[in-house]
């Protein structure tokens, strides 16, 4: 019924920007109104808020219907509705580095994640020219990877957890940690180059209670008979590893880490302690499955295709005013061919990825709602900062799984979805999440990899605030985080060792003014990021960007030229602006260099540009 009130709604919303937040509100009200009600117990000491960070993996920038998508997300824009949308918030371009900066508000090379561990180990082991530094022939091997590149949060840093729970607080987690690697070489017992490092889960960093994914990524569904690749995937409870298959039958990712959160929160319920909980969760991330009523209740939304879709979503965000900065949208058909180009089995299958991927996300709104209406319940609502994000931009890439023997993949079209296969949506649809941005996840050079959407509602908010513009990074969140708690941030030394001191700056006082706000970060200041070859470097208005197009064929990073965009007015990067601004583009570049010394980045012979 909510998805035919969305649908029949949406017709309003280029004439009422209010009214789109709204019906997220109205209907989250409803869900949460009786148990609100029922609510007897007392707040906790409001001096000290309860912290609740909440993490999509890969949803896309456009991918809410508080952004401007035809996905029902009621729960999510009711946190909108409540609190207050930024629309210029970056992250790194892939998962592990987020989390990384995230966890430790330290740029990721620092923090131990230069480059996700499983590429690591997979350059050394192809050993060729494009994988240089990496492999016996070029610097480094297994016996002598540099610091920051061993796949596992660095030693060197103060968390999030750690910190927050020296101050009293209880500290959960679920969902997915990706940040316990060690890249080693294969052996006759290991058939992979990274091992799991217990030194570096989330319950020896901090976390009082924790049930994660410990791999980057893997099915959604406890396993089937016989499993499917990414089934051979390890969790960790605490302190103890297991592999999926000893996952309760009735496991679906979303409903059992929800409840799995709402467990830990009960079970300090009146101790007079705060608490922090991070629900990373491992939707929409491919394998895409969901539930077959999500799917079902998607059924024909995406036979219109790829430009329909994205096209309606540019013109909802034009709409809410989310895109001011974007005088042009970045150009789409970069992916392998037109909607009217497919055959009609290939559209089906292609509309049944997009529907089951719809289900992911709608699903996952649900369960968020179910968390939120559980701090009514508690009253704790209003005593709860809670913050809302994706780890990086939609992925384009296909489902990546090693032929393994005796696994099995049933990627039919009854099957899709469903326990057993495993199918990810392709450019084309990441395009549609991307909107209205350049590429996606991995192409570090572009907005649409590290624009997020992100949405905080302080504690005690009372009312919706406007949206801001402000550039800000993954970094600024631990700052902001602990100056919400009172907790100051720690310098180089924590507990009797030499850490990485957070670079991020705390955004609370933004957030606290009724009104909008366009900086948080002091004018001059320089942000950058490198991953894999592609990197850019941000000041004030200008972006630089090195960035190669999505091909099949490798390319030297030495050979992909530097572009220059003005930001303020361009986000789309449609105009390089380098031939007429030599002088920005020669400072921008030195600049770039010093970043690249400061966070002791080895730069890669190969420039990402798809998988």
């Amino acid at each position: 019924m909510i998805d035919r009130f969305h649908d029949n709604g949406m017709s309003a919303l280029s004439q009422f920007k209010i009214s789109h937040l709204s019906l997220g509100f109205v209907a989250a009200s409803l869900l949460s109104m009786p148990v609100s009600i029922q609510a007897e117990t007392t707040p906790s000491n409001l001096s000290r808020p309860n912290i609740l960070l909440i993490m999509a993996d890969d949803l896309g920038y456009s991918d809410l219907s508080a952004f401007g998508s035809e996905i029902n997300t009621p729960n999510i824009d009711a946190l909108a509705a409540h609190g207050r949308i930024l629309t210029n918030f970056h992250t790194a371009a892939v998962c592990s580095p987020t989390r990384a900066s995230l966890m430790t508000g330290v740029d990721h090379h620092l923090a131990g994640i230069g480059n996700m561990g499983e590429v690591v180990g997979l350059n050394i082991v192809q050993n060729k020219r494009i994988n240089a530094p990496w492999g016996a022939s070029n610097s480094y091997d297994f016996d002598n990877i540099p610091e920051g590149y061993h796949g596992h949060i660095s030693e060197k840093t103060a968390t999030m957890p750690e910190l927050l729970s020296d101050a009293g607080y209880h500290t959960y987690m679920v969902g997915k940690w990706h940040l316990a690697y060690d890249v080693k070489a294969p052996d006759k017992d290991h058939k992979r180059w990274y091992r799991v490092n217990k030194s570096a889960l989330p319950y020896a960093r901090g976390f009082e209670k924790s049930y994660t994914l410990v791999d980057g990524g893997g099915s959604h569904f406890a396993p089937p008979a016989v499993p499917t690749p990414l089934d051979l995937t390890m969790y960790a409870e605490n302190d103890r590893l297991f592999p999926a298959t000893q996952l309760p039958k009735d496991f679906y990712s979303t409903e059992f880490y929800t409840n799995k959160l709402i467990d830990y929160i009960d079970s300090s319920r009146g101790d007079g302690k705060p608490f922090f909980a991070y629900a990373a969760y491992t939707a929409p991330h491919w394998p895409l499955q969901a539930p077959q009523a999500d799917i079902d209740a998607q059924k024909g939304r995406y036979d219109e295709g790829y430009d329909a879709i994205r096209e309606k979503r540019i013109s909802r965000m034009k709409a809410l005013g989310l895109i001011k900065d974007v005088n042009q949208v970045a150009a789409e058909s970069i992916g392998p061919k037109r909607w009217n180009e497919l055959t009609e089995e290939e559209k089906l299958k292609e509309a049944k990825n997009m529907e089951i991927y719809a289900a992911m996300v709608s699903n996952l709104d649900r369960h968020i709602g179910k968390l939120v209406a559980h701090l009514k319940d508690m009253n704790e609502y209003d005593n709860t900062l809670i913050l809302f994000m994706s780890d990086n931009g939609a992925e384009g890439a296909p489902a990546f799984m090693l032929p393994i023997p005796g696994t099995k993949v049933d990627n039919s079209l009854d099957n899709m979805g469903k326990q057993g296969s495993v199918v990810a949506y392709g450019p084309r649809w990441a395009e549609v999440s991307a909107a209205p941005f350049r590429l996606f996840k991995g192409f570090t050079g572009a907005e649409g990899a590290t624009a997020s959407p992100f949405i905080v509602k302080l504690n005690d908010q009372k009312e919706h605030r406007p949206n801001s513009n402000a550039r800000l990074q993954v970094v600024d969140i631990l700052p902001t985080v602990l100056d919400v708690a009172g907790v100051d941030l720690p310098s180089t030394r924590y507990k009797d060792k030499e850490i990485y001191p957070p670079k991020g700056v705390s955004f609370l006082s933004a957030l606290q003014k009724s009104g909008g706000f366009t900086d948080v970060h002091p004018k001059g200041s320089v942000l950058a990021d490198e991953l894999m070859g592609a990197s850019y470097l941000v000041r004030d208005n200008w972006k630089l960007s090195q960035q190669a197009p999505l091909s099949s064929t490798p390319v030297f990073t030495k050979d992909v030229p530097f572009a220059l965009y003005d930001i303020s007015k361009d986000r789309g990067e449609t105009k390089d602006l380098s031939a007429e601004y030599p002088d920005v583009l020669a400072g921008m570049k030195e600049e770039f260099r010093e970043y690249i010394r400061q966070n002791k980045v080895v730069e890669h012979a190969a420039s990402y540009n798809g998988r």
